[in-house]
């Protein structure tokens, strides 16, 4: 990741994004903050306008979740 201070601060800015991703696909807000840190981070390294980021970010995540999720709706039902 990037470091612990501009990944708080990522997350604090970020905060309704992560909430709202966690609550339309059904994810723990945790996992979201992760895998939103993880993408934030590989898509800093060649961004030239960093405006965008959390934007194409939080795409990205939703991407990532609703694929694990459609996944996860293959599974035979107990």
């Amino acid at each position: 990741m990037i470091n612990d201070s501009m990944d708080s601060q990522i997350l604090a800015q970020e905060q309704w994004a992560i909430e709202l991703l966690a609550r339309e696909t059904h994810t723990a807000v945790a996992k979201v903050q992760e895998i939103f840190l993880i993408e934030y981070a590989k898509l800093a390294v060649g961004a030239h306008i960093k405006s965008f980021l959390p934007l194409l970010t939080s795409n990205r995540v939703r991407g990532i979740l609703d694929a694990k999720n459609q996944g996860n709706d293959c599974l035979p039902k107990l």
